[in-house]
């Protein structure tokens, strides 16, 4: 399986996601945390040669743009997720943080939907399908059609390729 640029920086930045929650594993939630960082992010990485940020953008400014047309602000979503998501137990004794079991089948389901290509849209409709996301809660508190939202990303996505 290839990762696309936005998978790649949006895990890392859920390795940061779960230390700040003092979790021993990357959940799902950290991943959709990491999704919602790029921007804020991006200005860190645009030093590092290996990321391709014409890329990043192009991955990142579809999925932001969608979630724009529902009234959904990117930042007010992070702030959100960031409140509810619980604390964990610890971190890691090896400080090396690796994705939980749920993790890995969200990065699975992801993968059924993508050509051997995983890219952060895939990532993003794996997270929202799952009852367990509590990103998925917040949309839902926030009337948003979670089916509507799926057809939207595909939708777009399909018609910018």
């Amino acid at each position: 399986m290839c990762y696309s640029v936005g998978v790649k920086v949006a895990w890392e930045i859920s390795s940061y996601e779960a230390a700040n929650k003092e979790s021993t594993t990357i959940e799902i939630d950290h991943i959709m945390l990491g999704i919602l960082s790029l921007n804020k992010f991006q200005k860190h990485i645009k030093l590092q040669a290996n990321i391709d940020q014409e890329k990043l953008n192009s991955e990142k400014d579809r999925l932001y743009n969608t979630l724009n047309s529902f009234n959904l602000d990117i930042i007010t979503l992070r702030r959100k997720l960031r409140d509810i998501l619980p604390k964990g137990n610890g971190l890691p004794l090896d400080n090396i943080f690796h994705r939980s079991e749920d993790c890995k089948k969200v990065f699975a389901e992801a993968a059924c939907f993508a050509n051997n290509h995983l890219s952060i849209k895939y990532l993003f409709l794996a997270i929202i399908l799952r009852n367990s996301s509590y990103f998925r809660t917040i949309l839902i508190d926030q009337k948003i059609d979670i089916n509507k939202l799926k057809s939207k990303v595909m939708f777009s996505y399909y018609k910018n390729n």
